[in-house]
């Protein structure tokens, strides 16, 4: 199976910062790996969790962004 976290990403991890930073300012908690979006819906306290994927990918990038 691929595992996404055993590889270099392909992209310019300083090119997408400043999208990270934007998110982490609105009041996102940055989860970067399964177990941080397993712990953070469990400790929702019966509320509505939002996750946000902030992708690079081209198709995921429009409805991310404007």
């Amino acid at each position: 199976m691929f595992n996404i976290s055993s590889r270099t990403p392909m992209y310019d991890q300083n090119a997408v910062q400043p999208m990270r930073d934007e998110l982490k300012a609105v009041g996102f908690t940055e989860l970067l790996n399964a177990k941080e979006v397993d712990e953070a819906i469990k400790q929702n306290n019966n509320e509505t969790v939002l996750v946000m994927i902030n992708s690079v990918c081209g198709c995921a990038a429009g409805s991310a962004r404007p």
